[in-house]
């Protein structure tokens, strides 16, 4: 009987931090980095448990608004404009799930000066000193030079930030940034390849475990980041996770079953947050290498979702979208019974979701276009041929289903354009 997953909300938000900071070398572990710093100060100032997590959540996700690899890539430059653009969008996704509360406001102002006006009361205040603190440890990381030996660096970096006291940062804050950089070691965690150790281990705030719903929660969340940067891809997420979960149900998964089915959904396509916009929305077929960086996907969805204690199963169901039953597909060549019913599902959904929607270079399919081609990888030892058949019998009702949550997808999707393209000019 499948158990539901016991799953800590830190290891799971840590995780997907990961996944966040995948998509280039200059980004990898800016986030964890990041929280590194400011909880650091976080804990020599005596905040409290509370407080701590939620500038753990806020910072180890602070980046979650830029969409794209090429936006990623523009914001590590220190001198990077879009600040109140992309704060903005993290927000307003972080907001969606009730523990990111505080974390969506303190994300919503990382980036405005000290000498802004302050709140209004104290927990306005609150939250503006942990999001100077957040800003401060950003600014940090993206001036060391990571090609650099860091303990070489560290002086000038504490006279650079010094310089903005009472400007952009807190003097209190800054004093504290002071006292810490003082021992080599605050560097050399800093700068570990270990950074997820480290930060896993200053863990002091209350341990929340996470219930089916907020699970479903997280994971709609990082099914917005990756399917909104595309028009062309906004909705396939969404559609993929609604057919999985409903062919689960008409292949007997219990309850639980499906919503987990639900979740691994969500979360199938998450590696292409490494892909860059330019392939995604290339409006042609995909030369070899594009399709290379393609074919990466999954095989990084594996290994971010693997990290989760309690996703080993929702991992593999998400991952494995790819792979068939014949051992011809990507990336890690698996075959036959090895390929758990749970990914079969995922495999057939991706493929009916993929060939039904419309893309740059082609119109979807209608049913009379459909069936056949499912039908047919489902002949040569493709696709599992039970999955594809309570797909065929169920065609209308599963088509109209994936229909209706595409549809509403797609108006979330226009809702968030117009809150993105208009972010910039907010304050």
């Amino acid at each position: 009987m499948l158990q539901e997953p016991t799953v800590m909300l830190d290891n799971l938000v840590l995780s997907l931090s990961d996944s966040l900071d995948l998509i280039h070398p200059c980004a990898v572990d800016h986030q964890q980095r990041v929280a590194y710093i400011a909880l650091r100060i976080a804990k020599a100032m005596g905040y409290r448990p509370a407080g701590q997590a939620d500038l753990m959540y806020a910072s180890v996700l602070h980046d979650i608004g830029l969409l794209s690899v090429e936006e990623k890539i523009l914001s590590m430059n220190a001198d990077s404009k879009d600040e109140g653009r992309h704060a903005e969008i993290g927000a307003d996704l972080l907001r969606r799930f009730s523990s990111f509360s505080k974390a969506s406001q303190i994300v919503r102002i990382h980036h405005r000066s000290w000498s802004d006006e302050s709140g209004q009361d104290e927990a306005e205040d609150i939250i503006r000193t942990l999001a100077n603190m957040l800003s401060l440890a950003d600014h940090v990381d993206r001036v060391v030079i990571r090609e650099t030996e860091i303990l070489g660096q560290a002086k000038a970096v504490v006279e650079g930030v010094s310089q903005l006291a009472g400007k952009e940062f807190s003097p209190e804050i800054i004093q504290c940034f002071r006292e810490l950089a003082a021992e080599e070691s605050f560097w050399l965690d800093f700068d570990s390849p270990r950074i997820y150790s480290v930060l896993s281990g200053m863990a002091q705030w209350p341990r929340v475990e996470l219930d089916l719903h907020a699970m479903e929660e997280i994971a709609k969340i990082f099914c917005r980041i990756v399917d909104f940067r595309s028009r062309f891809t906004s909705t396939h997420t969404a559609g993929v996770a609604g057919v999985a979960r409903e062919l689960a149900r008409r292949m007997c998964f219990s309850g639980k079953g499906c919503r987990l089915m639900l979740v691994a959904g969500y979360l199938h396509d998450l590696g292409k947050v490494a892909v860059p916009n330019a392939i995604l929305n290339k409006p042609g077929k995909l030369d070899p290498e594009e399709f290379d960086v393609i074919r990466a996907h999954t095989y990084h969805t594996y290994h971010i979702l693997s990290t989760i204690g309690g996703f080993e199963e929702i991992a593999i169901w998400a991952a494995f979208h790819h792979e068939r039953l014949d051992g011809k597909g990507y990336p890690f060549h698996v075959r036959g019974e090895d390929i758990p019913l749970g990914s079969r599902i995922m495999c057939v959904a991706d493929v009916f979701t993929a060939v039904t929607e419309n893309r740059p270079y082609r119109k979807g399919t209608g049913r009379n276009e459909t069936l056949p081609i499912l039908q047919n990888m489902a002949r040569s030892g493709s696709l599992d041929d039970n999955v594809v058949r309570v797909l065929t019998e169920n065609y209308d009702e599963i088509d109209r289903m994936r229909s209706d949550v595409q549809e509403i997808s797609a108006s979330e999707y226009s809702d968030f354009m117009s809150q993105k393209t208009g972010a910039g000019r907010k304050k």
